[in-house]
């Protein structure tokens, strides 16, 4: 992904622990979904996808960048084909579950009629086959004569397609979700009020309508701070590419090193922010950690029993 210039000493072991960390992270949740049923939902599907491509993206972009680069026989350009595909996949899942929640939260009522189980495999699908086709494009063309003016070019249209329309896009998404439910807390809380103030009978389920409000407005919260956290690392990624592109700016070569991390650190930020402010994930992450600790006070005799 970068030209060979002096490698700064802080960036490798940075890389490899970000490189760490998103593996780890992203193997977790894609594990913890599988193994418990519970957590069998649309919304997971869609989270398991982003993870596997988190987790390409934590496989290739550092580690075997830096393991390939030394050994002549390793084919730079297949590499960096396969890293912006597994980059691009991650964008593209990302907006794949952003519609999953905008639909969630803005439509509710058509929601289950609107995510049904092929139009989910249709969405998880297009979300990795579109990149793939688009990172390996470059290939067709990177030994003929005019392979400098064709690279600009594709690099205008997916640099377009896969950053500056999704940036614009999830956050005008992200906060119109926000606003509207914000809405439906203030409609609710507006509901129970009236409730309260016409005194129902005990045992009444007007809670429900609460918890129910309680879990969207969570989930929006929990997509905003991922999509916010992606605009932040892919904003150094538009910003070089306009200046290849356009010829706008010169920038440090730091620069360069800077973007390669803060890439991968979108990988791994997004297990944390499932793990934390996801509910039904956060659930599970809390019983294993009730689980592991109740296991570590119990006695040799205590563990045999079990």
């Amino acid at each position: 992904m970068m030209d060979e210039i002096e490698t700064p000493q802080w960036f490798l072991p940075t890389g490899f622990l970000l490189s760490g960390i998103a593996l780890i992270g992203n193997s977790f949740i894609i594990l913890l979904i599988a193994s418990k049923q519970q957590l069998h939902r649309t919304t997971n599907c869609f989270l398991v996808s982003l993870s596997f491509a988190d987790l390409g993206v934590s496989l290739s972009v550092f580690p075997c960048n830096i393991f390939c680069q030394p050994i002549e026989e390793c084919r730079l350009h297949l590499l960096a084909s396969f890293q912006w595909a597994f980059l691009y996949a991650s964008v593209a899942n990302l907006c794949a579950l952003t519609v999953d929640r905008y639909v969630a939260i803005v439509k509710p009522f058509i929601y289950v009629l609107f995510m049904t189980r092929n139009r989910i495999v249709t969405f998880i699908s297009a979300a990795w086959i579109l990149p793939f086709i688009f990172a390996f494009v470059p290939l067709t063309f990177i030994n003929t004569e005019e392979h400098v003016l064709r690279m600009r070019n594709y690099t205008y249209i997916v640099t377009v397609i896969f950053e500056f329309i999704p940036q614009l896009t999830l956050l005008f998404v992200t906060a119109h979700m926000l606003h509207i439910s914000r809405k439906h807390a203030r409609e609710t809380a507006s509901v129970m009020q009236q409730l309260r103030y016409n005194q129902p009978p005990a045992g009444s389920t007007n809670a429900l309508p609460v918890r129910h409000d309680n879990r969207a407005r969570c989930s929006v919260w929990f997509l905003a701070f991922v999509v916010v956290f992606f605009v932040l690392c892919y904003t150094i990624t538009i910003a070089i590419n306009c200046c290849d592109i356009l010829k706008l700016c010169d920038y440090p070569f730091e620069l360069e090193f800077v973007q390669e991390l803060m890439l991968i650190a979108n990988s791994a930020f997004n297990p944390f922010a499932y793990a934390l402010l996801k509910q039904d994930i956060k659930k599970e992450v809390k019983q294993l950690l009730r689980v592991g600790a109740a296991d570590r006070h119990r006695s040799p005799l205590q563990m045999e029993q079990r």
